[in-house]
């Protein structure tokens, strides 16, 4: 999620909305610090994080995945600037990636049908979240620059009215988060970076993970840290 201050906030959102997207952001930052406690209780110590990737970094049969990838998702810049943001936490010498509502719908699916990310440990998990959850994105993420954003409207050439994604470009916020989860997951298989994501939505002790980082559910530490371990590649 791309940070935005208050004045920017006034001028594309409703008061109701800026509460939402504050408290959104609130969310997020207490989220990953739960999981990051959570992780160091069960003997995972948090380390620097690697830095953001970039194509540079990959080799050229995989840079050509990557920009196969946004192609398949409807982009068209014959060079597109492609940069994903910072990896959410490194423990234990394992990066992880904590997806929450907004990482799951048809963009992140179509991302995830060629060969190569059967290699995956969280693809067929993810492939049947971003079927069945997809209405949870589309509750949380059709207002302001979580539907469409400058960076993201460039890269895809626009978005469609907030909300519609049937017919005409969709949300092009939507197609970047997908397309960069995507990268990332280039990354983990043609690299030495060992990456394992985790979903807000993962069954970890019978409750959901997100209900764990929200305080609504008490979980053994052992167990997030055994969903790391079976996620890791």
């Amino acid at each position: 999620m791309i940070p935005l201050n208050h004045r920017v906030l006034g001028d594309i959102l409703d008061p109701r909305q800026a509460r939402a997207h504050h408290g959104s952001v609130v969310r997020t930052g207490a989220r990953a610090a739960v999981l990051a406690d959570q992780l160091e209780r069960g003997g995972l110590t948090s380390s620097p994080r690697p830095p953001a990737p970039r194509l540079s970094h990959l080799d050229d049969d995989s840079a050509e995945l990557v920009v196969g990838l946004y192609r398949e998702l409807g982009g068209a810049n014959e060079q597109p600037t492609l940069r994903p943001g910072a990896w959410d936490l490194c423990a234990g010498g394992t990066v992880i990636e904590l997806d929450e509502e907004l990482h799951f719908n048809r963009y992140r699916a179509a991302t995830l049908e060629g060969e190569w990310a059967a290699a995956l440990p969280w693809c067929d998990d993810y492939r049947e979240l971003c079927g069945v959850r997809e209405p949870e994105c589309l509750r949380a993420a059709t207002w302001g620059k979580r539907w469409a954003n400058p960076s993201s409207d460039r890269l895809f050439g626009g978005s469609s009215p907030p909300g519609d994604l049937d017919g005409g470009l969709g949300a092009s916020r939507w197609k970047q988060r997908a397309l960069y989860d995507a990268f990332k997951d280039v990354v983990a298989l043609t690299t030495d970076l060992r990456l394992a994501r985790l979903s807000v939505w993962d069954d970890v002790g019978g409750r959901t993970l997100g209900e764990m980082l929200e305080g609504r559910a008490e979980v053994d530490p052992a167990e997030v840290v055994a969903l790391v371990v079976r996620r890791a590649v």
